[in-house]
């Protein structure tokens, strides 16, 4: 599984540092364009992809993909962000 972050979008909530069971995500120390301390991925390794992350955040700043090495060899989709201020 990937776990990916929107940083331009996440406010360093911790909703799913709080949700996840797995204790996969942590906030970090960097900040965003806004001055927010954004989620960060700490143990990619141990996510079985609940998706509680995806579903806590309220600003869907957060999407968990399926890795190829899974068994699956379909091309995996990124969803396409566009930027707000084009």
């Amino acid at each position: 599984m990937t776990v990916h972050i929107d940083e331009r979008v996440c406010k360093g909530c911790g909703l799913c540092v709080y949700y996840c069971p797995q204790e996969v995500l942590g906030i970090s120390s960097r900040r965003n364009a806004k001055g927010y301390n954004v989620a960060e991925v700490v143990a990619a390794e141990d996510c079985v992809a609940c998706r509680l992350c995806e579903m806590s955040c309220p600003d869907l700043a957060i999407f968990v993909c399926e890795d190829a090495l899974e068994g699956n060899d379909e091309e995996v989709q990124q969803p396409v962000v566009q930027d707000s201020a084009a």
